[in-house]
């Protein structure tokens, strides 16, 4: 499922209405402090939310995107208010839009979804919950809503159970409800797979000798780790899809290959000159700006269908030479049909102060 846009409100520094079109590439740049970061870590805020990644909370503040945050640190202190609202939009079905209001309730210690509706194409509500404020106490939170759909004037009074971001099923006689209120909820579970790769600015250091783990991860940490593993075992498994790719830009911009040499417990990452010299230098030994750029190169060659990556300085420590190569990686990728293993067209994202 790709996702077209997403707005917040009342989020961190974003006090008014701010809506993000997503594109095959898309940059996010201005001066420090002016809420970049917080705004792309949005994306894998709500990917983990949408995930169900944290069981007992709506949003999944346990997701490294927050850095430890409460609710509350999630709020605009300009807002004055103890709500604040997110949007996803996309375009290949009947549901266009979704909206949620997350609401802090600070007796309780937690928040909860004060608000939620199913958007079509012209913006008709589908299907609207709206939280029971008075079923709660002081020291018991309900999860009473009162919901409705389309044009009907009936107000189903039920229990809304929310997976993350979702609505899973509606208890209490869930069989006397709609089917077409049922059909609508279901259509939502599958933006439980989203999938976002994010790389915040600063990458983890490599190791020297990386022992091997039975198989390569499906997606990287946010500081990078894992590439080492991935790029070692498209080789062990012969896939070659992103060992080669990635290479590729390191032979053409900086005339080094990279070379996975295996030894019996573990293995490592190097660079070779290519030349006749069979001179090899261990990744963690060469310049911190090639060391900082593998894992993006990694990332960027991995992204899958309906996948979005998200990157915050993609450049950092490059020599300004390399940054026009690294640019047209991203631009070649966001401009092929089939960027690995022949999948569908990807949606790559970029944050950045200095890369255009």
């Amino acid at each position: 499922m790709m996702i077209q846009s997403f707005s917040l409100k009342n989020y961190r520094s974003f006090v008014e209405h701010t809506r993000i079109e997503l594109r095959p590439l898309t940059l996010l740049f201005g001066y420090n402090n002016s809420g970049k970061s917080g705004l792309l870590r949005a994306l894998p805020l709500i990917a983990d939310s949408l995930n169900g990644q944290s069981s007992r909370t709506a949003l999944a503040l346990d997701s490294a995107a927050v850095r430890g945050s409460h609710f509350s640190d999630l709020l605009s202190r300009l807002g004055g208010r103890q709500e604040f609202d997110l949007e996803l939009s996309w375009g290949d079905a009947e549901i266009h839009t979704l909206k949620w209001t997350f609401r802090e309730l600070p007796r309780l210690r937690t928040h909860i979804i004060s608000n939620f509706s199913l958007l079509g194409s012209d913006k008709t509500i589908l299907m609207s919950a709206k939280w029971n404020l008075d079923s709660s106490t002081t020291q018991k939170l309900s999860n009473k809503y009162d919901v409705q759909f389309w044009k009907n004037a009936v107000i189903y009074k039920k229990i809304l159970k929310f997976e993350g971001l979702l609505p899973s099923f509606l208890q209490q006689g869930q069989s006397a409800l709609p089917a077409k209120l049922l059909s609508l909820i279901e259509q939502c579970q599958p933006l439980k797979n989203l999938n976002i790769q994010w790389l915040g600015a600063v990458r983890h250091l490599p190791i020297r000798n990386n022992p091997f783990q039975g198989a390569a991860p499906k997606q990287l940490e946010a500081d990078g780790r894992g590439a080492a593993d991935i790029l070692a075992y498209d080789q062990i498994f012969e896939d070659l899809l992103i060992l080669p790719k990635v290479s590729a830009w390191y032979e053409k911009n900086v005339q080094q290959k990279i070379v996975v040499e295996k030894m019996p417990d573990h293995f490592q990452i190097k660079l070779q000159a290519l030349t006749n010299s069979p001179f090899q230098v261990n990744i963690v030994d060469v310049g911190e700006g090639l060391i900082q750029l593998l894992p993006v190169l990694v990332a960027a060659t991995m992204a899958s269908d309906g996948s979005i990556l998200a990157i915050e300085e993609p450049e950092s420590h490059l020599h300004p030479r390399y940054h026009a190569a690294l640019a047209e990686y991203f631009f070649d990728l966001a401009r092929q049909d089939n960027p690995l293993d022949k999948r569908s067209k990807q949606s790559h994202h970029y944050k950045s102060g200095r890369l255009l």
